[in-house]
């Protein structure tokens, strides 16, 4: 190390849920995740941690950048920059200027193709690949209605996934390390399609999940045209439980992946000078309340997992129930090294800096060419109008989030379907309390900041047909 400054290790998966975890409580004590729970107990967790947007490229973005989506205009996963826009410094090119190596393994998907990493290897991030195995195999494919999301196929004992590859390479790396070293593990479990191998896949066969199927009072009308395009109420009940099943399972799978990453860690002696972040850039809905994949504010897809631990540095066993966004881990990371901030990033050193009140996160943008997925040119809203922007504000007992622009253009008040939870009195938040006259000035209170918000994010010049022709460049699929 460089005078005693401290290596950092960032495992990152993709699409996990807080709550699949055992040590951030999951209802079903059958659900175990033995080394993330290890994990958290030499470090600390974060109760309160959300994504900065609740999909893959502004998410990402955000955690590299340390950049807030609302202030760099990347809002969703088209990936455009607005003109004009001067890409920031992004923290490992920081750490790589200050004498660390950097190298990530495994997925990137970043606007415009860029890497910031001096060694970049992507193989075993593929999608495509998943699915070419349970193909090679004869694995039947189930899907879901609508997106089509692949929610079952297990690969029989002994097949490997091809994401192993991210673990062999981040121990090699571990293995022959040589001098300060900034390494993400960067795997795309347990996104879909949810391609598992035995004996992971059928772990949970015999958990039944309580999965609350109505839409209840919580869907406004964002909520009902995403449950109309994800078509989540379609699912049978069988289908449903498999879903859920198959999505534990595979987190399954990554906890052993963690697990032998740690051990790599441990034998080269590096555990004591090593920073460990687990973290991931948003949930996902598993076909509750009749939603699949993320997009939306609810916690699902919304709250995240956010654990760092540092042994005789940072206190073992923390629970954190401060905010947290995903641009805070730039400002964390470099600071916890010693190392200054680039300008420009927004988010806080969890470590150093007081917590907000109010946390902002943001989706879309809002332009007549925009799409629910913008990958494929498909999603347009129910009328046939772009599909919207909306942006979120949470504090640590409220959430607020409103469609903020369509069509090119500011919505109206009418015409924002607005969402408002009090959190101590329904954590799920499943009820929408937004004209509840108890908290009339709560809710106006957030309405302003969502709207001034709003009103401050870059726009893009955004042209789906294009993106639909370049979209390798983000990785996007």
């Amino acid at each position: 190390m460089l005078e005693g400054r401290p290596n950092v290790l960032w495992i990152m998966a993709d699409e996990l849920r807080a709550d699949a975890l055992s040590c951030y409580g999951n209802v079903h004590p059958e659900v175990r995740t033995p080394n993330i729970d290890a994990l958290a107990a030499s470090g600390v967790l974060f109760e309160r941690a959300y994504a900065s947007s609740p999909v893959c490229v502004p998410a990402r973005h955000a955690m590299l950048s340390g950049m807030s989506p609302l202030a760099s205009g990347v809002v969703n996963n088209e990936g455009y920059l607005p003109a004009g826009f001067e890409p920031p410094e992004m923290f490992p090119e920081t750490f790589a200027a200050a004498g660390w190596t950097t190298a990530n393994y495994g997925k990137e998907h970043l606007p415009g193709g860029r890497s910031p990493w001096q060694i970049d290897d992507h193989t075993g991030s593929g999608m495509p690949e998943l699915l070419a195995v349970a193909g090679e195999h004869g694995v039947p494919i189930r899907r879901s209605p609508g997106i089509g999301h692949v929610y079952d196929a297990v690969l029989p004992a002994g097949i490997a996934t091809g994401s192993e590859a991210i673990t062999d390479a981040t121990v090699a790396a571990l293995t022959a390390a040589d001098g300060p070293f900034l390494l993400r593990a960067s795997f795309v479990q347990p996104h879909k399609p949810m391609v598992v191998p035995e004996p992971w896949a059928s772990r949970y066969d015999d958990v039944h999940f309580d999965v609350p199927r109505e839409p209840g009072d919580a869907q406004n009308e964002f909520e009902r045209e995403w449950g109309r395009l994800t078509r989540g109420a379609e699912l049978s009940d069988e289908e449903l439980q498999l879903s859920f099943r198959r999505y534990h399972g595979c987190v399954a799978w990554l906890d052993d992946q963690v697990g032998r990453i740690l051990e790599a860690l441990d034998r080269a002696g590096l555990r004591q000078s090593t920073i460990v972040v687990l973290g991931t850039d948003h949930g996902a809905s598993l076909g509750e309340h009749g939603i699949l994949a993320k997009h939306t504010f609810a916690p699902e897809s919304h709250r995240v997992p956010l654990i760092v631990s540092w042994p005789g540095v940072l206190r073992a066993g923390e629970r954190r129930g401060d905010l947290a966004v995903s641009e805070d881990l730039a400002a964390t990371l470099l600071g916890l090294a010693g190392l200054p901030r680039p300008a420009g990033m927004t988010g806080r050193d969890l470590f150093a800096d007081p917590a907000p009140e109010v946390v902002l996160s943001a989706i879309g943008y809002g332009e007549p060419s925009s799409r629910a997925f913008p990958n494929r040119d498909e999603g347009a809203w129910g009328d046939g109008r772009g599909w919207p922007q909306r942006v979120c504000a949470r504090t640590v007992r409220y959430r607020f989030d409103a469609t903020t622009r369509r069509g090119g253009e500011q919505v109206a008040a009418d015409d924002a379907a607005p969402f408002f939870a009090d959190t101590l009195r329904d954590p799920a938040e499943r009820v929408n309390r937004v004209d509840d006259p108890d908290y009339a000035d709560v809710v106006r209170t957030l309405a302003e900041q969502v709207e001034t918000a709003a009103a401050g994010i870059p726009v893009a010049v955004v042209d789906a047909a294009d993106f639909a022709r370049t979209r390798g460049r983000t990785g996007a699929v």
